[in-house]
């Protein structure tokens, strides 16, 4: 995979000149399994070259969520949650949002960026065993997301699960 493939339709300004340097960045390989610390440089590099652009930062929490860095992780799913929200229009606080604050249905853009990352934030309070957080989360995106556009069901069910096996362990101690 190469850095280009995280942006399907990558619009970078309105000129055509690309600049050398993010030309020859967005050509570099991605191998998380291989080398995750040159992975990480690169999208760091990319974030910073790319302002904006959520692709970048959303595969840096994926990387760092699956390589069980949840303090990084969770720093930047927060960044995307605020950096979505300030280019959608709505509050940034996840808990004061409701089915009002914007167009949730249909689902694209900066909207579904955002509610994937809601998603991936429960996914990393579950990863953390913060469970009670964790279906907090998954809750709201049940409310901004009825249609389950990104998927979060099922996140929530492993919650719940969780939380039963945990409640029923409490209750024998």
């Amino acid at each position: 995979m190469l850095l280009r493939d995280l942006f399907e339709k990558l619009h970078l300004s309105n000129s055509d000149v690309i600049p050398i340097a993010l030309q020859k960045l967005l050509r570099e390989p991605l191998d998380v399994y291989a080398d995750w610390k040159r992975t990480e440089q690169l999208l760091l590099d990319a974030k910073a070259m790319l302002p904006g652009k959520l692709e970048v930062p959303v595969a840096l929490y994926k990387m760092y969520a699956y390589s069980n860095q949840f303090e990084k992780a969770t720093a930047t799913i927060n960044e995307v949650l605020a950096e979505a929200a300030a280019q959608g229009g709505f509050p940034d606080n996840w808990r004061t949002l409701n089915t009002d604050s914007a167009n949730w249905d249909n689902a694209s853009g900066v909207i579904r960026a955002y509610l994937y990352t809601l998603k991936a934030s429960g996914f990393v309070c579950l990863r953390q065993g913060n469970i009670a957080l964790a279906i907090e989360v998954l809750e709201k995106l049940r409310e901004l997301d009825p249609l389950d556009q990104v998927g979060g069901s099922m996140i929530y069910e492993i919650a719940e699960r969780l939380l039963e096996t945990e409640e029923k362990q409490s209750q024998h101690v």
